[in-house]
Order: structure tokens, then C-alpha cells, then sequence
């Protein structure tokens, strides 16, 4: 398959991640009134899950079993992925200023980069 054609569908499974992601870290962080970081490691784990079931059926094409090599890789990008968000929400909204709410956003563009070229070449490599 492609390049484009996956970078494609992992935008796309990207967008329902971010808005898993997204949606839940605003609801820890506004209703209950988590720390920012927690929410948004809640949130991201959540689409962590999302993320490995449509991405490797779907954007990779997987379609033999997944095995525990397979998915320790994938959480293991994951994990990277997210102590990226992390550092550049903290630096965003601690060094710049910049509110939690739009720091995120930033900081989840970032974790995306990383987390293809990952899943690409290491998780899901044919």
C-alpha cells in the first residue's frame, strides 16, 4: 500500500483519536478538575486503544493475529508519543503561557509525527 494512502487513513483515524483524546482530557480537567497532565494521559491512553484495534486492521492492513511483540511495540510508540504531548503541553502552557485548552492542541500535532513514523516503521513494518 502506499505511503500516502496510509498516512491518509492515519490522519483519519488521527482526527477520531484526537477528538477521544480531546474530548476526554477537557472533561477530567473541566468537570472534575484533574490536573492538566493527568487528564490528558487519561484521555490519550483511552485513544491508545482506539487507536491500535482501526489502525492496524484498517490503516496497516494487518490481518493476521496480534501477538504481544506486536502491541508492547505499538504501546511502546504510544508511550513515547505521549511523554512528547506531555513535555510540549508543559512547555507550552509553563514557558509561553499559553492556556491548557489551546497548549494541547499543539502538543497533540507533535505526538501524531511521532507516532506514524513509529507505527510505520517499527509496529506495523512489514
Amino acid at each position: 500500500m502506499k505511503i500516502t494512502t496510509q498516512l491518509t487513513k492515519f490522519i483519519l483515524v488521527g482526527f477520531v483519536n484526537t477528538a477521544v483524546h480531546y474530548s476526554i482530557f477537557l472533561f477530567l480537567f473541566r468537570v472534575f478538575d484533574l490536573h492538566m497532565l493527568l487528564s490528558s494521559g487519561i484521555g490519550y491512553l483511552v485513544g491508545v486503544i482506539n487507536s491500535f484495534i482501526i489502525n492496524r486492521r484498517w490503516t496497516f492492513e494487518i490481518v493476521s493475529s496480534a501477538n504481544w511483540l506486536e502491541f508492547s511495540k505499538f504501546v511502546v510508540v504510544n508511550v513515547f508519543s505521549l511523554v512528547i504531548n506531555l513535555a510540549v503541553l508543559h512547555m507550552a502552557v509553563k514557558e509561553i503561557g499559553m492556556m491548557p485548552e489551546i497548549g494541547q492542541v499543539g502538543a497533540i500535532g507533535f505526538a501524531v509525527v511521532i507516532n506514524f513514523a513509529g507505527n510505520k516503521w517499527w509496529t506495523f513494518k512489514a
